[in-house]
Formats: C-alpha cells, structure tokens, sequence
C-alpha cells in the first residue's frame, strides 16, 4: 500500500487538497506583490511561475483534470 495521497484513485483527498489551495494563494500574492514592484525580481518571478504551475496542476488532478487539455 502506497503513503503518497495523489496516489489514491488520482485525487487528492481533502485534507491535502486544502494546505495545496492556501499554497497557491500565498505563491500568487508574492507574485502579484513582485510584478508591482518597480524593479523587477526576474529570477524569483520565474520561480514563483514554476512552482504556481506544479501547484495548479496538483488541483486540476485532484478534480480530475490531467494536463491543460479538458477533453483529455
């Protein structure tokens, strides 16, 4: 029996779903906090997309959703 929760029927269960979600709103508030920013932070904005990207991934498995194509 596999311990990863993602493992599970391909959803994420709600305990880790939450802490996933809170996640994604604290990388998007120092995103938006960076892009305001006069001087631009570009290596850390280009980090913060890539991790958004893995974390936005993450929700659309957990709802059933594999990659950016809906028909899939």
């Amino acid at each position: 029996m596999t311990s990863d929760p993602a493992a599970v029927n391909g959803y994420l269960p709600e305990p880790f779903l939450k802490p996933v979600t809170a996640d994604y709103e604290r990388l998007r508030d120092e995103l938006e906090r960076l892009m305001a920013e006069p001087v631009k932070d570009f290596p850390r904005i280009d980090q913060l997309v890539d991790d958004l990207e893995l974390l936005q991934l993450a929700i659309k498995e957990a709802h059933g959703v594999k990659g950016n194509n809906p028909n899939e």
